[in-house]
């Protein structure tokens, strides 16, 4: 739905409002999550098992559909992009295609490729104000932002919001991706970073201009290498850009050649990038084979910054010979070090690609937007049909997912007859009155034993034992309350220990606990 600004209620410029969920967004919060699929955060257990869990798509998917013809999305709404909550309202940042640009590319590359927006109220039904900033098919009724200069398009582009930052003007951060004008082959791509002060009008951050829909090597921020653009966060004071990379622009350790491998870049102000990279991911048992026809990772990873950890989204690329018997699902990574991530379960789908027929058929793409909205965890992904067979009407649109919140895996007793427990790894617990629980199946005859340990693993006697909380009632941010707990802020390094258990423990699911939530 197309919609004039005015009518649509455009955000304006709000320089000093943030993020209205409650997870930090960089790393900056002394929240700490411990997930129930995160081996770093919980790495002692016994007798439990993880299950790993999908999130539903939603009935009414496609929940942003391509344009009507002659508008700048008629071909794709590509969601390569972000969604951001702020000010009560959802916005979207994703790529427009039309049916020119996909003609053009062949000699124009990604020229008719440009960021474009849309906002909700419920992150489910979307608008397309008019904005009226950029001129297409002869007029500015369109939901196109304004870039500057026009010529930075591409496939791709990440969004991130600092309301903090003492810079109005640069509050809003995007990095687009953009073709390499002097690459060996057409179409070869960098990235390029941006500022905004309202995530409308967007203005080049690097000296240099791009000419043709292309930049020259002497005015790139990334070193002169084929990258294509994923994820973009701050951790410990840097920024970094996550993207896929192939050899020759990237190797094993041993100087082997390899296929899509997941790689980031760094920088401490966003406008200097650093040369050299992380390589950051690969495929479990990843085996060598013709480009596109093995075992990948696609575009890793659309990351979900949780302060100290990160989950991210990627590609399961599953390769062929054929192209029409490639396939892609999505696959769960995290990270607890902000520069290395890994797979929970190896090759574990987190979305299955759908069925012939549907709207999102064969191959998924994975953007950066993660919401909590109420008791839900919202994500919003995109299509790619490898085949290309899609249905007119839905092919080239962007899907929401729902789950539980923080819902992606859980622990529970393995053998019911059997004692079950985990520990947690060391950390800082400021206040003992914030700690919450995520779980379900829980009741009189299945029950959580929380204790808090020092270091070493000894119990902390206000905290332990006779002291112990007991959580009996499923939800999922259910405070902790220790019975004879001190008043006083613990400020104090701890583990946490968690019993399963009753007669029924085995019912039990822990998703995850949180620490000095915000």
């Amino acid at each position: 739905m197309l919609l004039p600004a005015a009518a649509a209620g455009v955000l304006k410029p709000q320089p000093e409002v943030r993020a209205s969920d409650d997870t930090p967004r960089h790393g900056n919060s002394e929240c700490i999550t411990l997930f129930a699929f995160d081996d770093v955060s919980i790495p002692f257990c016994q007798n439990l098992r993880l299950t790993m869990h999908q999130p539903r798509k939603h009935p009414e998917n496609p929940v942003v559909r391509r344009g009507n013809e002659g508008e700048p999305d008629d071909y794709r709404a590509q969601f390569y992009g972000s969604v951001i909550r702020e000010g009560g309202k959802f916005r979207m940042w994703y790529i427009a295609i039309d049916e020119q640009a996909i003609r053009s590319i062949p000699t124009h590359a990604y020229r008719g490729c440009r960021a474009a927006y849309a906002e909700s109220d419920d992150g489910i039904h979307w608008v397309k104000p008019l904005l009226g900033l950029v001129e297409h098919n002869g007029n500015r009724n369109n939901n196109l932002v304004l870039i500057d200069p026009p010529d930075v398009t591409g496939l791709h582009l990440v969004v991130l919001h600092e309301p903090e930052d003492p810079d109005p003007k640069r509050r809003y951060k995007m990095v687009h991706q953009i073709r390499w004008a002097e690459a060996p082959a057409f179409g070869w791509t960098t990235s390029v970073p941006l500022f905004s002060a309202d995530g409308f009008h967007w203005r080049l951050a690097t000296r240099g201009a791009p000419k043709d829909y292309a930049i020259s090597t002497q005015d790139m921020p990334l070193p002169p290498e084929h990258t294509e653009q994923s994820g973009l966060y701050k951790w410990h004071g840097l920024y970094y850009l996550t993207g896929q990379q192939l050899s020759p622009w990237v190797h094993f350790p041993d100087g082997s050649p390899c296929g899509r491998l997941m790689t980031s870049f760094h920088s401490a102000d966003f406008v200097h990038w650093s040369h050299a990279k992380t390589l950051a991911y690969k495929r479990d048992g990843y085996i060598p084979a013709p480009q596109g026809q093995g075992k990948e990772s696609h575009s890793p990873a659309s990351v979900w910054h949780r302060g100290n950890v990160l989950i991210g989204l990627h590609g399961l690329w599953e390769g062929a010979p054929n192209v029409a018997d490639r396939r892609m699902p999505l696959g769960l990574l995290l990270s607890n070090d902000g520069q290395h991530f890994r797979e929970p379960v190896t090759d574990s789908v987190f979305v299955p690609y759908g069925e012939d027929g549907q709207w999102d058929q064969r191959g998924l793409l994975s953007g950066q937007g993660f919401e909590q909205v109420g008791d839900e965890t919202y994500l919003w992904y995109g299509n790619w049909d490898l085949s290309a067979t899609g249905s007119a009407d839905t092919y080239g649109g962007i899907g929401l997912l729902t789950m539980r919140r923080d819902g992606f895996g859980s622990l529970s007793p393995l053998k019911p007859e059997a004692p079950a427990q985990l520990v947690s790894c060391a950390f800082h617990l400021s206040d003992t009155n914030r700690v919450v629980v995520n779980s379900e199946g829980l009741s009189g005859d299945a029950r959580l034993r929380i204790e808090l340990l020092d270091r070493l693993e000894q119990p902390i006697a206000e905290y332990a034992g006779e002291n112990a909380a007991v959580v009996s009632e499923s939800g999922v941010l259910v405070p902790v309350t220790w019975p004879k707990g001190s008043t006083e802020p613990l400020d104090r390094d701890v583990r946490v220990r968690v019993r399963f258990e009753g007669p029924h423990a085995e019912r039990a699911q822990l998703y995850a606990m949180y620490c000095n939530p915000r």
